[in-house]
């Protein structure tokens, strides 16, 4: 049988999913270099962001030991009992006293800090992770935001990590911290934040080569939300949306995620109602607006996690019930997740 030409051989290779990839490198020397070249990585990660087109497949959760669960094993057993989650457990031999927190994933690489004594940049496919360099701590009374995310240009990854005081309002001015890590400088680097009114706190979002966060302005008891960004090349903050006439501004809970290169915004409205905005440039087109009747089992108020392009989106409640909504069939299902 005639061989393969090389180039044909690394097309078929870089369309398989990371664990396959891993059991070949065993197959031939030429295999093993192929799959183990950095653009053969890049090609790969391509080819799997194209087959997503923009459907949630697998989703990490923040459980301890870490879960994650594919979107697919929603579509089969009965009840809410399914097995549908693997365990992933935590890099090398590292089992934390208390829970390890999450605080960014990019490309399958999820970035975890320990007990804020280390961090550790982790791909939980190939199982290789590599401790990062310590930042200067921050103080305690704050708001904390977190990101990591891949800088094209610059060919690096980047985790960002922010503090913004409590202490201070209207005039005074209030502490604010940003480092910025390099992988590839394997070092830290404080930059200024743009605006010290502005809150943002949580997990970035990755949407086109930048994190986008939530940013607050509070005005008494009301709140102004705005979508704030960080470009990963320039490594600059920006204003780059208003929420104010799409989202109560009495609204109690608000979360950002992407579906493929846009951003969503979640929101439960005081009014009963679920409802999730597409950021279009500078302008917001309404997905879907859902009662909360048609959750009536629900005891927390949800977060979205994420879609599928066939009308299904993924609620997340208190980190333990997962419910599965078709839009289309006006139907879901629930799943509790358990901790080992």
């Amino acid at each position: 049988m005639a061989k393969l030409p090389q180039d044909i051989v690394a097309d078929i290779l870089s369309r398989l999913p990371v664990k396959s990839l891993l059991r070949f490198k065993c197959v031939s020397k030429p295999w093993f270099s192929l799959i183990s070249d950095s653009q053969f990585a890049k090609t790969q990660l391509k080819q799997a962001k194209s087959d997503c087109s923009g459907n949630i497949r697998r989703v990490l959760l923040t459980t301890s030991p870490l879960q994650s669960i594919d979107y697919e094993a929603f579509g089969f057993g009965e009840g809410s009992d399914t097995n549908i989650t693997a365990q992933l457990g935590y890099p090398g031999e590292k089992v934390p006293e208390d829970d390890a927190d999450i605080i960014g994933s990019c490309n399958g690489l999820v970035c975890i800090d320990f007990d804020s004594t280390n961090m550790v940049l982790w791909n939980p496919s190939t199982r290789v992770s590599r401790e990062l360099t310590r930042p200067a701590p921050f103080p305690e009374q704050g708001t904390f935001f977190y990101g990591l995310g891949y800088d094209t240009s610059g060919d690096d990854y980047k985790v960002i990590r922010g503090f913004i005081s409590t202490i201070g309002n209207g005039n005074v001015s209030r502490e604010t911290k940003v480092q910025v890590f390099s992988l590839k400088n394997n070092s830290w680097k404080e930059i200024q934040y743009f605006h010290a009114r502005i809150d943002i706190y949580g997990l970035g979002v990755l949407s086109n080569g930048k994190l986008h966060w939530l940013g607050i302005l509070e005005n008494g008891s009301n709140k102004n939300y705005a979508i704030v960004s960080f470009d990963l090349t320039e490594e600059r903050f920006t204003e780059v949306a208003s929420l104010l006439e799409h989202i109560d501004q009495t609204t109690s809970v608000v979360n950002l995620r992407n579906w493929g290169d846009r951003i969503v915004v979640f929101n439960d409205q005081r009014d009963g109602s679920f409802e999730a905005w597409e950021m279009k440039e500078s302008s917001w087109t309404r997905l879907f607006s859902i009662s909360r009747d048609k959750f009536p089992e629900y005891e927390y108020y949800p977060t979205l996690i994420g879609f599928t392009k066939d009308g299904k989106f993924l609620l997340g409640s208190d980190g333990r019930e997962l419910v599965f909504y078709s839009t289309k069939e006006d139907t879901f299902r629930y799943f509790e997740i358990y901790d080992e």
